[in-house]
């Protein structure tokens, strides 16, 4: 009889379970990291944080975590020492919201490369740049440590002169293999920015719809789908 009453009540947990994981609304955790990009009104990630709570899909929005002047070390460092930050009335550690995101949107890299590309001579250029890929996929290996989820890359463009335009591709080029390696999407925005030039060297309101646009088709292919279905 003991033995029933034990079993009736491992049926009865097992389908309060089962009912729970088909009833519930699941819902995405968003965190959006990068340099200036990231930082204007109208960003893709304002963009994308809309468009998920159009869907009622925002479970949160993370976007403290970007800075204007961040490098790819700098970013390395802070998942490494686990920087903490102040979102929506709640103390947040950047490896904790790694692990809880279901989608990480990520524009860095692009400081690094300006930094050199016109004070340096061709090949210092490109020593320089294949240090800052050795940075990036330390920097992949590190994110996906903790993100196992979505990860969208914003890829590099020019806003120098069209001399650099080798240098930009190379570093593309190579950004895609890593992407390749690291299950990361890149967002190729070249020629949404190829009329941009230093003094307009960030996306104006019609560039980052345009942005949004291409990064929602990946979304709705993949984050969304994988929400929906769960």
């Amino acid at each position: 009889m003991k033995w029933n009453k034990i079993f009736f009540i491992l049926v009865i947990t097992v389908l309060v379970f089962i009912i729970y994981l088909t009833t519930l609304d699941r819902k995405i955790y968003y965190l959006n990291i990068g340099d200036s990009i990231t930082m204007e009104d109208n960003n893709y990630g304002l963009l994308i944080k809309d468009y998920f709570q159009s869907k009622n899909k925002l479970e949160k929005y993370v976007s403290e975590f970007s800075n204007s002047d961040y490098r790819t070390t700098d970013l390395i460092r802070d998942i490494q020492d686990n920087r903490k930050v102040f979102s929506n009335h709640t103390n947040i550690s950047l490896k904790n919201a790694l692990i809880k995101a279901d989608l990480v949107t990520l524009s860095i890299g692009t400081n690094d490369i300006y930094y050199k590309i016109t004070t340096s001579s061709p090949r210092e250029s490109y020593e320089y740049m294949d240090q800052v890929l050795v940075d990036l996929e330390e920097l992949f290996e590190l994110m996906r440590e903790y993100c196992k989820e979505d990860i969208m890359f914003i890829s590099y463009y020019n806003c120098y002169d069209d001399q650099y335009n080798e240098i930009f591709d190379y570093m593309n080029h190579k950004l895609n293999d890593l992407a390749l390696i690291y299950d990361i999407d890149v967002i190729d925005i070249t020629n949404i920015m190829s009329n941009n030039t230093m003094e307009n060297r960030l996306p104006d309101k019609k560039q980052y719809q345009k942005i949004y646009e291409q990064m929602k088709h990946q979304i709705d292919a993949h984050v969304l789908k994988k929400i929906l279905a769960f």
